[in-house]
């Protein structure tokens, strides 16, 4: 017994959602320690690209 194709869809769909919202959330709260610690990204800095979190949400988004 399998999923019918609306059931597979919509767990699709939820489980994308989930995946954009997550690496959204991660790249936010690495740009915000990144910008605790160094030169805010909008003002020309770099320091995000040093920051963990912000690299695990840009994987996650691809």
């Amino acid at each position: 017994m399998g999923l019918s194709d609306n059931s597979m869809g919509l767990i699709l769909a939820v489980a994308s959602s989930a995946f954009i919202g997550s690496s959204f959330i991660l790249k936010k709260k690495g740009l915000k320690r990144a910008g605790a610690s160094g030169t805010r990204a909008g003002v020309g800095g770099y320091t995000y690209l040093l920051e963990p979190l912000w690299w695990a949400g840009m994987v996650t988004s691809k």
